[in-house]
């Protein structure tokens, strides 16, 4: 078993060892448990000490930084990160921390076992470009970007080729109110080094069964249309609310979409949709006449209201779904999907 650190006026004592130590305002939390890790590992034999994973996190952004600042109290991993342009927040943690951002991906990568890609979707070629240049085979890049699911596969296959493990993590909700703990989606071989790490920082993971690098974030892109639309709509709905001093009002007015899961919620607006497309239309063209009327844009939910007069022509044109039903309208809309027809303008269609 080993002994604890116990703390002296002057020093603490690991075992036989006296560690000096002078507490002040400017040892943090941080620096007080990684030097406590420090005492610990200092004690055990070399065999544990190699078991260190060396991890580094390429992106110091939101996420970056998220992890980086979950990770770097696991005593088990030394942590590093690269990020050529850091935000002021990270610089300022790296400062607080000591944990250097390095500018660029080079020899010093050479020894990194485990790698978070943090970056954006589009950057992702680039950085593996620069990264299978100075990894070693048996390390293992874990892709936490929402670079296309093509891209994925593209870089897993170079990954592989090299010997070097891939794994596809698509966060799936809001860093900025969950941190590490935002659920996750994993896809690819599985990695019980990964999942470790992921499992030591709290964070919930969802395994893809018989997935490839790319199945995660194809599912996290499907959900973004929705979330992102969702949140499109609310830029246009918020301001114009607290404009006319109901934005309490909206909010209590809104509580019914928690009383039931919100995927029957979708699956019912989709099974009814094409029914009351025509009615649902006039009343969305309302809502966008009431943002004008004060002022405020309305472009997307006039987009809405397009969208419910191409429905409302399909249903005179084709009838419809076969039956009221999630499946039905489902395949209504897929067949509509292999159509081509002339695009409809919202006010074509009258209630």
């Amino acid at each position: 078993m080993l002994p604890p650190c116990h703390r002296f006026s002057t020093g603490a004592r690991l075992g036989t060892k006296i560690v000096p130590l002078r507490l002040s305002k400017r040892i943090t939390g941080i620096r007080l448990a990684k030097w406590y890790s420090s005492c610990i590992l200092d004690h055990i034999d070399i065999g544990t000490k190699e078991s260190v994973l060396k991890t580094t996190i390429i992106g110091s952004g939101q996420v970056g930084l998220c992890w980086a600042e979950r990770l770097v109290a696991d005593p088990v991993l030394e942590i590093s990160l690269s990020d050529p342009q850091p935000p002021a927040a990270a610089v300022s943690w790296s400062e607080e921390s000591g944990v250097a951002i390095r500018p660029d991906i080079s020899g010093w990568a050479a020894d990194q076992e485990l790698v978070l890609l943090c970056v954006p979707g589009f950057v992702l070629p680039g950085v593996i470009s620069s990264l299978l240049q100075h990894l070693k085979p048996g390390a293992t890049i874990v892709d936490m970007t929402t670079a296309a699911a093509q891209a994925k596969r593209e870089s897993s296959a170079r990954a592989e080729a090299a010997g070097i493990g891939y794994v596809d993590i698509a966060i799936t909700g809001a860093v900025a109110l969950t941190g590490v703990k935002t659920p996750l989606l994993y896809a690819g071989k599985r990695n019980t080094a990964v999942e470790s790490v992921l499992a030591n920082a709290g964070a919930p993971v969802r395994v893809l069964p018989d997935s490839v690098p790319g199945d995660a974030v194809t599912v996290k892109l499907l959900r973004s249309v929705i979330m992102k639309g969702l949140e499109a709509l609310a830029i246009e709905a918020l301001p114009a609310a607290r404009a006319y001093g109901v934005l309490d009002q909206l909010d209590a007015v809104l509580a019914d979409v928690d009383q039931a899961p919100f995927t029957n919620l979708l699956k019912s607006m989709v099974t009814t949709h094409p029914a009351h497309a025509v009615r649902r239309h006039a009343e969305v063209l309302e809502a966008a006449a009431q943002l004008q009327s004060v002022g405020y844009p309305a472009g997307l939910t006039e987009q809405v209201a397009a969208q419910y007069a191409a429905t409302a022509e399909n249903v005179s044109l084709t009838g419809g779904p076969a039956e009221a039903t999630f499946a039905a309208s489902l395949d209504w809309l897929d067949s509509l999907a292999l159509r081509t027809s002339t695009p409809t303008t919202a006010q074509e269609v009258s209630a």
